[in-house]
């Protein structure tokens, strides 16, 4: 898997594989369904963090163009999951509610601009040759591009930032 990803990104994707031609014109809005459970290997260096989501209430509204294809989706609601090192046993509980914005371009690759919490991740090498993973909660604003190759940029972050991969290390 070497596309970016975020719990709530996965989301959005998938909520956009039930938008229909027939409300191509006007914004849908739709529940966010994600597994019950999500494994993320390659993202921490010495462990695979396990992802269980404990509330989910997350929407997406997505606005398409005429031909009904994509332009953006705007993610709100409620996620909080708790994310385990099953290797040592620690976990964390957080509230990674954003909102955000997924805004999508011709060329096949994407924008996202996350606020609020948001957990993100990167799988190795995503972020650039020899990269290792990452996986990190920001309270406040991350904007990076999904490259059309699965490859990530990450254009900007404020906000406080936690190194998931510390925390459960």
């Amino acid at each position: 898997m070497r596309r970016v990803a975020s719990l709530c990104s996965v989301a959005v994707l998938m909520a956009l594989t039930l938008a229909t031609p027939a409300h191509a014109q006007r914004p849908t809005r739709e529940s966010m369904p994600l597994p019950d459970r999500i494994r993320l290997p390659n993202v921490c260096s010495d462990f695979t963090i396990v992802a269980d989501i404990l509330v989910n209430r997350e929407y997406g509204i997505t606005f398409t163009d005429a031909n009904g294809d994509p332009i953006r989706t705007i993610t709100q609601g409620s996620l909080k999951v708790r994310l385990t090192n099953p290797e040592n046993g620690e976990s964390i509980v957080r509230n990674i509610s954003g909102p955000g914005e997924l805004v999508f371009h011709a060329d096949g690759s994407s924008t996202q601009t996350s606020r609020g919490a948001w957990f993100l991740f990167f799988f190795e090498g995503q972020l650039g040759t020899g990269m290792t993973g990452t996986g990190f909660v920001n309270h406040g604003q991350v904007v990076f591009v999904n490259n059309a190759d699965g490859t990530a940029t990450i254009l900007s972050r404020t906000g406080t930032f936690e190194d998931v991969c510390v925390t459960l290390g």
